[in-house]
């Protein structure tokens, strides 16, 4: 008998998300992980509204507890996303003018460490669904299931596969093949450079209360970024400077310090006082990483991919981690209503793909516009410190800048849900179901 299973291949942030909607869901699944175990690399995250409305979709008692778990800026500031100040003196402002504080109802920016999201994450799954150093190499469709390959040599089988594998993704590449242009992901003309400072030393470095808020640091070729992690004890502290190239093989190259002050040289006094007190040692370089190239499916048969394995994108708007999470919600609200109308067995192909574009109708026009706006704000931030600006351009940036986020936090993600489902029903052409299933929870 085939096996019923969803197969997520990827234990992140997505892959984990993806797991709770099913489990809650009474959907069988079992997440692979090519690591030893559940772990992220990076300090902090920072969550918008449309996160936390996702999360909710997810599993009202996770948003609970992510929201208690979670830093935010002090009262009376708790709703501001980020305080936006000009990162060098023009011609008509000083350094550090202040443009405008974003303001993001109900959540503000609410920030987390990747790690500790990750575990809390994986401390709501059965961890019997859990497979530790499964790094996927081939998959194998029939009209049954998918059979899945690993590096050691071991072999699996599933009802269907769900790539949530990061930038680098394997189920894109075997979904795809290896050389359509849409397979890899590719360098972004951007890079960061990331330091985590214990808040009393920032208070010392910025000043009490711009260590204590979220902010954006608008200057020449990028901007600077800053926010309270772990309950107000330190700071995540963010560089991201524009690049022609990326000469490395790796992603991260180490001991920049001295790049860093070259490529920020013409800031202001704030931000070299932030850059003088970063170490040698530990002020690395992180290349950015993006699809540039959209495919037409972001699914094959019985194998599709979501997250960042799909759509990953620069961190510009604070949304790479929302969209993964949309996309689990989304991807959960079609599956329940496949494995409901198989009672629990292994869908048919028909039906898995109808599943398929019913998530990718609802959001494949929404994360690929998310992810040209991300990469196109490293450009808005940048471009406003220029020495000419005006108090009107300052003004006409205030406008944009509030106007910008609005469609990306306020996205209705259960009508994201209701809208993937009744396009999957149409699809199926299953008319006795629908004033079921447009009642039903998903």
């Amino acid at each position: 008998m085939p096996s019923p299973d969803v197969a997520i291949i990827g234990g992140g942030l997505c892959g984990l998300a993806l797991a709770i909607a099913l489990e809650k869901r009474q959907i069988p699944y079992k997440v692979y992980e090519a690591r030893s175990s559940f772990r992220e690399i990076g300090s902090g995250i920072n969550l918008g509204p449309n996160t936390f409305h996702a999360f909710n979709a997810i599993d009202a008692g996770l948003y609970k507890d992510i929201s208690a778990l979670a830093t935010r800026n002090e009262p009376p500031n708790e709703e501001t996303w980020m305080t936006l100040r000009l990162g060098r003196p023009t011609d008509n402002f000083e350094d550090g003018h202040l443009v405008t504080a974003l303001q993001a109802p109900p959540t503000g920016n609410m920030t987390v460490g990747r790690n500790e999201l990750l575990q809390m994450l994986a401390g709501s799954i059965d961890p019997a669904r859990a497979r530790f150093n499964k790094k996927l190499v081939g998959l194998t469709q029939s009209t049954d299931g998918v059979t899945l390959r690993f590096e050691d040599g071991t072999e699996d089988e599933a009802a269907l596969v769900i790539g949530c594998d990061g930038a680098h993704s394997s189920v894109r590449g075997l979904v795809l093949g290896k050389e359509h242009p849409a397979t890899r992901a590719q360098f972004s003309r951007m890079a960061g450079y990331r330091a985590v400072f214990p808040m009393d030393f920032h208070e010392q470095v910025v000043g009490r209360d711009n260590a204590h808020m979220s902010h954006v640091w608008c200057g020449p070729d990028g901007y600077v970024i800053h926010y309270p992690i772990n309950g107000g004890t330190a700071v995540n502290i963010g560089l991201w400077i524009k690049k022609e190239s990326w000469n490395s093989e790796r992603w991260v190259v180490e001991h920049q310090k001295e790049q860093m002050l070259h490529d920020f040289r013409s800031w202001g006094p704030q931000v070299q006082r932030i850059m003088s007190h970063m170490e040698p040692d530990t002020t690395h370089l992180w290349g950015n990483f993006h699809h540039a190239v959209n495919p037409e499916h972001y699914f094959q048969g019985r194998a599709a991919f979501i997250g960042d394995a799909a759509h990953s994108m620069p961190p510009h708007q604070g949304q790479g981690a929302a969209q993964s999470m949309e996309d689990a919600c989304v991807m959960a609200a079609v599956l329940r209503q496949i494995y409901s109308r198989s009672k629990g067995s292994s869908p048919p192909q028909q039906e898995i793909e109808a599943a398929f574009r019913g998530f990718e109708t609802v959001r494949k026009a929404r994360f690929e516009e998310v992810t040209r706006t991300s990469v196109e704000a490293l450009d808005f931030w940048a471009d406003v410190s220029r020495p000419d600006l005006t108090e009107a351009d300052v003004n006409t940036f205030e406008r944009d800048a509030n106007q910008r986020f609005v469609w990306l936090w306020n996205e209705d993600i259960e009508g994201q849900q209701a809208k993937a489902v009744a396009e999957m029903e149409k699809l199926l052409g299953d008319e006795t179901t629908k004033a079921r299933v447009n009642g039903a929870a998903v």
